[in-house]
């Protein structure tokens, strides 16, 4: 009896053996043959692709890193999964989701990330050399709080507190000793939180938030006129954002979209996205409040470069280099540029300093929020190079 016992208990693991094998074997099969997905509008963010494998990279061991950062960001129905492994954890009481916290009121938010030291040197060091390199040219920087600084009392006890404001305070130090002044709208936010400065579900700030940091930014930025331009307009209203999609929490609530559209007192603006060789006279593409990332309405997404016309009296010419917090804050800025250039380092590879001269830059300004700056090397490449 006993050995018949320990026979089917045998043969049960050896055919649980086989079918872990064949699953894992399935799923790698489709990894592999399914063409490589370069962006996901859940996440709002670029995939990882296949990892090349090199001499380097394999003895580095920085190949076996990549493609597990690969088969994650390509796994099979990897949506379907992370929803089932969140509600799983939701059941056991974990308010935390592939680094994004369940909140209070119904918000999700991302905790900060510093940087590593080596590339935030870089990325000073650079910054440093372009402003001696453009000495003439009035520099600003405004670094965006984000909603787990502004909002920290939602937070749960469990979230890590690394302390966003410590960095910030560096880099405005570092940047303002380079002659680029700083924005600094932390205490313009704060002193507005009845209003909603940050959605639910998403990580940017609402245009709103956008508003009151470009009333603070007009003191610094010298931008004088009228500020009754602008009507504000619900465009949506059912909007969940990328942080739903990432985390897995699908019970957020849903947040309002409004647009700051011009009066007839305000000059109407001419948008050309670049690359795609395309004029239209909005900031704004509605067609895509339909779709799954709904923040897309502000300049259709990321695109490299857009170059924004509004035939006001004046001949200062604005270069911005930005993540997508500037997204929804640009066109404030629309009615005291002749010219407005924005350049998103991610993903615009020309000369920046044949941008410069050809578009007779007169002012600059380097929009981010500081999770993304924190992490992100593109904008020291551009410069450096």
């Amino acid at each position: 009896m006993r050995r018949k016992n320990k026979s089917k208990l045998h043969n049960f693991f050896v055919y649980m053996t086989i079918i872990f094998v064949i699953i894992i074997a399935v799923f790698l099969a489709a990894i592999i043959i399914s063409p490589d997905k370069k962006y996901s509008a859940e996440e709002n963010r670029m995939l990882e692709t296949r990892p090349d494998a090199t001499i380097t990279s394999i003895t580095s061991g920085r190949f076996m890193n990549d493609f597990e950062n690969y088969t994650n960001d390509q796994l099979p129905l990897r949506n379907m999964w992370i929803r089932i492994k969140t509600t799983s954890d939701m059941l056991m009481g974990k308010t935390e989701s592939n680094g994004v916290y369940r909140c209070r009121d119904g918000y999700l938010m991302e905790t900060f990330q510093p940087p590593e030291k080596r590339n935030f040197d870089s990325t000073m060091t650079a910054m440093k050399k372009f402003s001696g390199r453009y000495k003439k040219l009035k520099k600003y920087f405004l670094l965006a709080p984000n909603a787990a600084n502004i909002l920290s009392d939602k937070l749960p006890s469990n979230a890590p507190a690394a302390d966003q404001n410590r960095f910030m305070d560096k880099v405005f130090s570092t940047t303002g000793a380079a002659g680029i002044k700083s924005i600094d709208v932390r205490d313009t936010l704060r002193s507005h939180r009845d209003r909603q400065l940050y959605y639910h579900s998403d990580h940017h700030w609402t245009t709103d938030g956008a508003w009151y940091s470009f009333l603070q930014a007009s003191k610094t930025m010298g931008l004088k006129g009228s500020r009754d331009l602008y009507s504000r307009l619900l465009v949506a209203n059912d909007f969940k954002g990328s942080l739903e999609s990432k985390s897995g929490y699908y019970m957020c609530k849903n947040d309002d979209i409004y647009i700051y559209y011009p009066k007839k007192a305000a000059k109407r603006s001419v948008v050309n996205y670049v690359d795609e060789q395309k004029k239209i006279t909005s900031f704004y593409k509605t067609a895509n409040l339909k779709k799954k990332d709904a923040y897309t309405v502000f300049f259709n997404g990321n695109p490299p470069c857009v170059k924004i016309d509004t035939p006001v009296k004046t001949t200062r010419r604005l270069l911005v280099f930005k993540d997508s917090y500037a997204n929804c804050f640009v066109p404030f800025l629309s009615q005291y540029y002749r010219r407005i250039v924005m350049v998103d380092p991610r993903y615009y590879y020309s000369n920046i300093n044949d941008l410069i001269d050809s578009e007779q830059i007169t002012d600059v300004l380097f929009l981010y929020n500081a999770n993304t700056f924190s992490q992100d090397t593109s904008l020291s490449t551009m410069l450096s190079n």
